[in-house]
Parts: structure tokens; C-alpha cells; sequence
């Protein structure tokens, strides 16, 4: 109760911090929201937990929470990255482009992980594809020679499909191959949408979500996807 105002409140916001965390690691949205809020009710300026919060929301099916609590973390601070990565994940959903490709932009410049950089790289390719840019390209910027490298190069067009399921069976864990071929399935069924093949993006987007990989992004805007495509064909859910 009026935990700002109590002695260690900072001590109790790292705490519920972590249980959230834990929480969504786990793929459980609803126990995770609530113990971000409460790190939020005892430190209520820290962005990084909106920002945790707000990716919750999205996973949870609620894109306008979602907007407003990833807001909030980026007016305490305008220069941190995760608010702006949800956000982003959240316009090229409601296919805002401008401001998507924008905040792409700005992942991949300020962003000095390679391996999530090369996500952004992805997303930015898509998103100036979807958008209807003539010929699609990425940010001159250091990508990571692992995954999801070979993503950009298929995008590209300088490896197959199967080229690309190639190297994600080259892993020994089948977690983090279910995780790679979620990954794969998404950001094949996002080039196929925007290539007019809707029926087909349907498939791999459903493939991504059977995949049940809750706890990553792509399976929750793989959802978003197939919910657009249910709606536009009168399809039932």
C-alpha cells in the first residue's frame, strides 16, 4: 500500500521487477502485468519497467495500454531505446509506416546489440516493403554474421527458403529451434503479405503461432496478422 512513500521502495520496484520478468519469460501475460504495475507503484520513473509493461500489454492483446504505458517510459526518458522498440512494434501492426520505418531508423543507429540490431534490420525491410517503397534496403550499419543474419540475406534475396531452414536445423536445442523457426515462419509470412499472397502469409503466420513460442514477439504480431486477415475476409475466429 502507498509503496512509493515507503522506506526501500526502490528495493521493492527491483523486485516485482524481477518477478514480471520471470513471469513473461514464462509466457504468463497476466501475473506479469501486475507485478510490473506494482514495481510501477513503488518506482513509478523508471522507463525500462513501462516499457517491460507496455510488452506484457501488447502479448496480453491489449495494443492500447500497450501505447500509453510504452508513452509514459518515453516522456520520463525520450533518449531510452525500449519504449521505442514497443512502439514500434506496435505501429507496424497498425501499419503506420512512417513512423515505424522512423523508429527503425533510430533502433539500428543507437541500438549497439548486432544481434538485435540485425532484428531491426528485418523489420525495416518489411515494413519499407509493406509500405510500398520501391525497392526496400537497410540502414548501413554492423549486422551480426549469426542469426538472424541469414534472414537479411533471404530478404535480399541472396539465400532460399531453404536455404534458411538449413541453417536454423543446424542447432542441437530443439527450444531455440522452435524459437529460430517461429522467427523464420513470421518474417516469411510478413515478405508474402506484403507481396499480396495473403493466403500464404495466413499459413506461415498460423505456423508461428502452433509454434507456441508465447514469449517472443513474432508470435504475438503473428496473432495481430491473422486477426486482420480473419477480419477482412469475414472469416470467423
Amino acid at each position: 500500500s502507498d509503496c512509493a512513500r515507503t522506506l526501500g521502495a526502490n528495493r521493492f520496484a527491483d523486485f516485482y521487477d524481477g518477478l514480471g520478468a520471470t513471469h513473461f519469460a514464462m509466457g504468463e501475460m497476466t501475473p506479469a502485468i501486475d507485478a510490473f504495475r506494482k514495481s510501477i507503484a513503488c518506482n513509478p520513473r523508471n522507463p525500462n519497467v513501462h516499457a517491460r509493461l507496455a510488452a506484457a500489454l501488447v502479448h496480453a492483446g491489449q495494443p492500447a495500454q500497450a501505447r500509453a504505458e510504452a508513452e509514459r517510459g518515453r516522456a520520463i526518458d525520450p533518449e531510452n531505446l525500449e519504449p521505442v522498440a514497443i512502439l514500434m512494434q506496435l505501429d507496424f501492426v497498425e501499419e503506420r509506416w512512417p513512423e515505424a520505418i522512423a523508429s527503425l531508423r533510430r533502433l539500428i543507429a543507437d541500438t549497439p546489440d548486432t544481434e538485435r540490431a540485425t532484428y531491426w534490420q528485418c523489420f525495416l525491410w518489411l515494413a519499407q516493403l509493406r509500405s510500398g517503397l520501391g525497392t526496400p534496403g537497410i540502414v548501413a550499419a554492423e549486422l551480426t554474421d549469426d542469426w538472424p543474419r541469414p534472414l537479411i540475406d533471404w530478404l535480399e534475396g541472396n539465400l532460399t527458403e531453404e536455404q534458411v531452414l538449413e541453417r536454423v536445423k543446424d542447432v542441437d536445442s530443439d527450444k531455440r529451434l522452435r524459437e529460430m523457426l517461429a522467427e523464420a515462419l513470421y518474417y516469411t509470412g510478413q515478405a508474402r503479405l506484403a507481396r499480396g499472397e495473403n493466403e500464404t502469409a495466413r499459413l506461415y503466420f498460423t505456423a508461428t503461432v502452433n509454434l507456441k513460442v508465447t514469449y517472443f514477439i513474432e508470435h504475438r504480431m503473428a496473432l495481430a496478422e491473422l486477426a486482420k486477415i480473419r477480419a477482412s475476409s469475414g472469416r470467423s475466429p
